[in-house]
């Protein structure tokens, strides 16, 4: 059973709507609706009682109606992998003049 958890533990790990679900990056859309179907009958607030927070709720309806759109997933999955590439580029960058990239500018012999 997955369990929405806290916002700083899932997003360090670059997948966060997909482990609010508790699915993989290669769930098909069924498996993806099945999840949130059993995951909100564990934490909609009407199924929990009063004075439970929405939060968890929220978060995993957030992450349904971005992982159950086909361009909405697309864009997600291309933001994460962005942001897992950028750090690479950011320390490539940092490692010095040698690895920067060369322009048509720089290839010209004035």
């Amino acid at each position: 059973m997955a369990k929405v958890t806290s916002n700083t533990q899932t997003r360090s790990s670059g997948l966060q709507n997909y482990e609010v679900l508790g699915v993989g990056a290669g769930a098909s859309r069924g498996e993806i609706k099945a999840a949130y179907r059993r995951l909100a009958r564990e934490v909609h607030p009407d199924a929990v009682g009063v004075g439970a927070g929405d939060e968890g709720f929220i978060r995993l309806h957030t992450a349904y109606a971005t992982l159950a759109d086909p361009d909405q997933r697309a864009r997600y999955d291309r933001a994460v992998v962005a942001g897992a590439g950028g750090a690479m580029f950011r320390r490539a960058a940092a490692a010095g003049a040698g690895n920067r990239r060369r322009t048509w500018e720089t290839d010209q012999c004035w």
